[in-house]
């Protein structure tokens, strides 16, 4: 029983268990380095050695066999509140999308980043080296690219590739790309070579589109195999059936669909068009010689 105390100290002494032995809480051990930082000091350097830090620091983590912990380092590569980063980015008219977009970018890569450590992270060579990769170029003002979304408040996108360094090849994966935003002192995924709200752009700069042109002041791009073509600057569509010669050229056009006065100007674009280029593309080699393709014809901007 505590012993008489004027009644501040033996509110105190009530505090402390009356003067018994008082069992002092252990702290909890520091958390992995991968673990999100919210709102703290910086953590990783804005560099491909700070990047290059965050991954050894993953790889840790996926050593220890701590799937909790490893489940927070790969969380940690998302934005934070990504819902809100992306509003305060973005025109609202890509908000229904962009969310899920990102949602899905980050789930992919994530399970990427899972399969390289459950595979390689166990030999004790392994590691990535982080290294700055080329940005891609920004995206047109015509043609398809004009309609993708692009950040109204300026977004410092960073591209790096990692690249296994064992001993060993067979200890780690093929080298990939990936891009970041550095937020809260650390790099946070948004995309692969292009980020996710431009991934499109993997198609539209790939063989299966064809460069813009500018038609009775409208600018006319092409791209191959697409059933799906619209967007708030589009006035026309015209669909083609295009049989390719092995000169390169269109040897015969068949009309799908498409209102006239568009059609005429629809056929002389692609027949002006040379898709000799694409016999070198390997994926290509072999590609049927005849394309569908829809053209589409841009509004004028003001």
């Amino acid at each position: 029983m505590c012993r008489r105390l004027p009644l501040p100290l033996l509110l105190v002494a009530l505090s402390l268990g009356c003067g018994k032995k008082v069992q002092r809480t252990v702290p909890p051990a520091p958390l992995p380095a991968t673990v999100a930082r919210s709102g703290a000091a910086p953590g990783y350097a804005d560099s491909a050695d700070g990047l290059q830090a965050q991954f050894a620091d993953i790889i840790r983590v996926a050593r220890s066999q701590d799937q909790a912990g490893f489940r927070v380092a790969i969380d940690s590569l998302g934005v934070p509140s990504p819902d809100q980063w992306i509003a305060g980015h973005f025109d609202p008219r890509f908000l229904p999308e962009l969310p899920q977009d990102y949602a899905r970018a980050l789930s992919g890569y994530q399970s990427h980043i899972s399969w390289v450590m459950e595979n390689f992270a166990k030999f004790d060579d392994f590691a990535l080296k982080a290294e700055p990769s080329e940005m891609p170029e920004p995206l047109a003002e015509s043609g398809f690219e004009s309609l993708l979304p692009r950040p109204v408040v300026p977004v410092k996108v960073e591209n790096y590739r990692f690249t296994p360094t064992g001993s060993d090849p067979e200890h780690g994966p093929p080298s990939w790309v990936s891009s970041f935003v550095y937020i809260d002192g650390q790099f946070r995924f948004v995309g692969g070579t292009y980020p996710f709200w431009a991934e499109k752009l993997s198609a539209l700069r790939g063989p299966m589109s064809i460069p813009p042109a500018v038609i009775r002041g409208m600018t006319v791009q092409g791209i191959a195999f697409q059933k799906e073509v619209s967007g708030p600057g589009i006035a026309a569509v015209v669909q083609l059936e295009v049989d390719i010669a092995p000169d390169g050229r269109a040897s015969h056009i068949k009309v799908l669909s498409g209102q006239e006065p568009f059609v005429q100007d629809a056929q002389d674009y692609v027949k002006a068009a040379d898709f000799g280029a694409y016999q070198d593309i390997p994926e290509l080699a072999n590609a049927r010689r005849r394309w569908d393709i829809a053209v589409a014809f841009f509004k004028p901007k003001n």
